[in-house]
């Protein structure tokens, strides 16, 4: 299988667990959105806690030039921790969410 090809079944795969794990608070729901003409992967929440209205990205990766860019990752455990355990070097991993001055001090791509 070709790298994209598996970094994007990764991805899939990734969001589409986190939607198996119950939200803590409130009646909240996951939505799954997945772009694969532009690479772009979204777990949306939406739903109710307590009286407010709750929607919201919980993760958003992307695909640009052959790095899976990490935009959002409201996660406890971390969502390039599962990437490097799933074979996926770090080297290949951009923690979009930093800013590309704090991004060299990381072990992850800066690009």
């Amino acid at each position: 299988m070709a790298k994209l090809d598996y970094y994007r079944q990764l991805i899939r795969e990734i969001i589409t667990n986190h939607t198996k794990i119950p939200y803590t608070y409130g009646d909240i729901a996951f939505e799954t959105v997945f772009d694969a003409e532009r690479d772009r992967y979204l777990l949306m929440i939406l739903g109710r806690e307590n009286k407010r209205y709750e929607h919201g990205c919980l993760i958003h990766l992307d695909i640009i030039n052959d790095k899976i860019w990490i935009q959002r990752d409201g996660t406890e455990r971390g969502v390039a921790e599962e990437l490097v355990e799933a074979g996926v070097p770090k080297s290949e991993i951009v923690l979009g969410f930093k800013s590309p001055e704090l991004r060299k001090d990381t072990e992850f791509a800066v690009f």
